[in-house]
């Protein structure tokens, strides 16, 4: 099995439970006039009251007597609105079991922004907040690295499993394959299904529930006693936009994705860096029909698969450079909340030490040995996600 690198993008939303806030109290006056002075020890602004460290201004034996007015817990005392304890001291109106705070209330000690708000809007953790510290950015929390605006990756492991397949018994997770002549399938005799095959035989025996859509077809009728999907929208000799045989950009992908795909396979490029095609751009212009393709199906996961290598190895070297903008261009979405992913195909193939002679029909081709480790490689990016 080839490394994979995976990052996965998905919205997850974690609600802090609000709690109710603290309620100060008072304690009863003693006597009117009773056993202390006019404004005592613990008047009326006491060491626990509104704000006083002692009485107005009274001796030691107040008009209300040693407990004053409002006494030791009086109106506004060590849980007050602005004692010690108050609106946004450490046990204020919602401190220590604040709303949100998993410590602390809104502006607490340990609040919403506090040092161990864990649950709180904003909170250093921020584990069920809107962007807690380490939120990453997630609706979903801390963990929740499939939020709003995650890392990287499809699915929030602090919130809800981003799912894009149906769910519903018998209906199969459309899958499209999208791409150049080597999606298509190509062998000199004849287009046989390429990856599609193996990924296919890979889903069959997993009991996945999988189906192929696109405008072109071929490939087998029958793979693992079932009836094969034989669609999908491999053009060969296409490049990303621009030169070639045509561009997998514009009409060719808009009209693929009116097929509603659940999960869109893209590698494309392999064209423009053997033709020479404005090599320098290729990476924008890849990064362009990305973003087509989250436009027009933004609840797709779409797998972004570097090309795999060229015999020529007067060429061959500029396809690792085309291949190493891609991660960034994914995680760049990703990071926007996009569904996207990024696989190494080049590795897969390249892991075979021998792969020009054992894996490869000609110089852009793989034979079917190669295509078996391309849909190998690209069931094991889409199976965390079939139900």
């Amino acid at each position: 099995m080839s490394p994979l690198r995976f990052i996965f993008a998905a919205g997850l939303l974690v609600a802090a439970a609000a709690l109710p806030a603290c309620s100060p109290g008072g304690a009863e006056p003693v006597d009117a006039a009773g056993a202390a002075g006019t404004t005592g020890a613990a008047g009326t602004s006491s060491a626990a009251g509104t704000s006083g460290s002692a009485g107005t201004s009274g001796g030691a034996a107040g008009t209300t007597g040693i407990a004053g007015t409002t006494g030791p817990a009086g109106t506004s005392g060590m849980a007050g609105t602005t004692g010690a304890a108050g609106t946004t001291g450490t046990a204020g109106t919602i401190g220590a079991a604040g709303a949100a705070g998993a410590a602390g209330g809104t502006t607490g000690t340990a609040g919403g922004v506090g040092a161990a708000g864990r649950g709180g809007t904003s909170g250093e953790a921020g584990r069920g907040g809107t962007s807690g510290g380490a939120g990453r950015g997630g609706a979903g929390g801390g963990a929740g690295r499939g939020g709003s605006s995650p890392d990287g990756g499809t699915t929030g492991t602090g919130g809800a499993t981003y799912m894009p397949c149906p769910t519903t018994a018998g209906t199969a997770c459309a899958v499209l394959p999208l791409g150049d002549s080597i999606t298509e399938g190509y062998l000199p005799s004849g287009a046989n299904g390429g990856y599609r095959v193996e990924l296919f035989r890979q889903a069959v025996t997993a009991n996945k529930n999988i189906t192929f859509v696109g405008s072109q077809m071929n490939g087998p009728t029958t793979v693992q006693n079932q009836n094969f999907p034989r669609r999908h929208e491999g053009r060969g000799g296409y490049t990303i936009a621009g030169g070639g045989s045509g561009a997998l950009a514009g009409s060719v992908t808009d009209n693929a994705l009116t097929m509603h795909p659940h999960i869109v396979l893209l590698m494309i490029g392999t064209n423009d860096i053997n033709g020479n095609i404005n090599v320098s751009t290729a990476p924008t212009r890849l990064g362009q029909l990305i973003d087509e393709i989250t436009s027009m199906a933004p609840a797709a996961l779409v797998v972004v698969a570097s090309i795999i290598p060229i015999v020529n190895d007067g060429t061959n070297p500029r396809i690792p450079n085309y291949n190493s903008a891609i991660p960034g261009l994914v995680n760049t979405r990703a990071a926007a909340g996009k569904h996207v992913v990024f696989l190494d195909n080049y590795a897969a193939i390249i892991k075979d030490a021998n792969w020009k002679t054992s894996l490869m029909v000609d110089n852009l081709h793989p034979n079917e040995a190669g295509y078996a480790v391309l849909g190998r490689s690209f069931y094991a990016a889409i199976a965390p996600v079939l139900p």
